[in-house]
């Protein structure tokens, strides 16, 4: 059980790096929440790894497989030597390592450790010098099963050379269920390939359907830099408004904010309805936010059509190098698509702000992005 938890923690720590990727690489807010919710998934599954570690260690064998073995003449006496706590507690009662010398008749004695869950009544039973009867549940292996019947007698006593038999976790035992993963040292490579593959698939569900703008946002150092930008992305503003449009089912929208990280529409809550609602979007993702603070009139509509989306990046370089504002001092910048001007000249206009430590420009163009004024 432990390992198909374990397989479980890779997955979801997979898909919470996936989804944290997503979001910093596209600014897709949808997927903020997977990221959260994978840390404490995947803090809980650790935990029951432990739990289930305790249990999978003191797993008796298949009572068949016990009988097969006390059939086949492997009962042994079995002396306590030490008895220690292991610092783990299932339902108020401790669990303890108890030091076995086992000394069977078809081998010569040794040492072996049983973990049980021992309450103070048990006690008495398990203390040190107490002989215990138990059944070698494999011819070549270490384990045993302490069984509730008259002990044979130990008839060694000093134990310095009997040796501690170590049990494999490799190797097969009869009446114990093998895990679905190699264990031990000789399985840790094997291991780690099976969970570095499930935590990949777990990266691949939330991204693959974006890797696109994945990949866009990776090589651009995260969303809002470079050519992942919404202000200077070859493209980028185009899919982000194409993306609203496709949501929302309407071109119609009265005013379009581009920043580096994300693009806000403001359009109408139904066709030919005078009330307006905020969008937010990314080439990825469009949600409807709230209604707008400032509710437009009705002459403010426009179609998106009207602009030509894909000059804003460089209208926005002009905009940087016209301003005489160094790059690294641009505290701000966004670009505003809307309505401008009196009611007898006015037109769809875009304009590029921008501001710094020590002042601000503003570059005014036309929908097709050809300048038409600064200040």
């Amino acid at each position: 059980m432990q390992y198909v938890i374990r397989l479980l923690i890779a997955f979801v720590a997979g898909a919470g790096i996936g989804a944290s990727l997503l979001h910093w690489s596209t600014g897709d807010d949808r997927y903020s929440w997977v990221w959260m919710a994978a840390l404490p998934i995947t803090i809980i599954g650790l935990v029951l790894v432990n739990v289930a570690r305790s249990f999978a260690s003191m797993a008796p064998p298949d009572p068949e497989a016990v009988q097969a073995a006390r059939a086949a003449g492997r009962l042994a006496g079995a002396k306590v030597l030490d008895v220690r706590r292991t610092g783990t507690v299932i339902n108020d009662v401790p669990q303890y390592d108890v030091e076995l010398l086992v000394d069977p008749r078809d081998l010569g004695p040794y040492r072996t450790v049983v973990r049980e869950l021992i309450d103070a009544a048990q006690m008495p039973a398990r203390l040190p010098g107490t002989v215990l009867a138990v059944v070698r549940v494999g011819e070549d292996a270490p384990d045993v099963a302490i069984v509730d019947e008259p002990a044979p007698p130990v008839r060694i006593h000093a134990t310095p050379d009997a040796p501690l038999w170590e049990r494999d976790p490799d190797k097969p035992v009869p009446g114990r269920r093998r895990p679905i993963l190699p264990v031990g040292r000789k399985g840790r490579g094997v291991r780690f390939l099976v969970y570095l593959l499930i935590a990949a698939v777990g990266v691949a569900v939330p991204t693959w359907q974006q890797r696109d703008d994945v990949l866009l946002g990776v090589r651009s150092g995260g969303v809002g830099h470079g050519d992942a930008s919404y202000l200077s992305g070859p493209g980028r503003v185009a899919e982000a408004v194409q993306r609203f449009a496709d949501t929302a089912g309407t071109t119609t929208v009265t005013e379009v904010l581009a920043y580096d990280d994300q693009v806000w529409v403001t359009a109408p809550v139904a066709p030919g309805r005078a009330a307006y609602d905020t969008w937010w979007a990314v080439a990825s993702n469009a949600t409807r936010e709230r209604p707008a603070t400032i509710q437009p009139d009705p002459s403010e509509e426009f179609d998106l059509s009207a602009v030509d989306w894909s000059a804003l990046p460089g209208l926005y370089e002009q905009a940087v190098e016209a301003s005489g504002i160094p790059a690294d001092e641009i505290s701000s910048g966004h670009i505003a698509a809307g309505w401008i001007g009196s009611d007898e000249d006015r037109a769809v206009t875009v304009r590029v702000y921008l501001s710094g430590p020590y002042g601000s420009y503003t570059l005014e163009a036309d929908a097709q992005g050809t300048p038409i004024g600064a200040f």
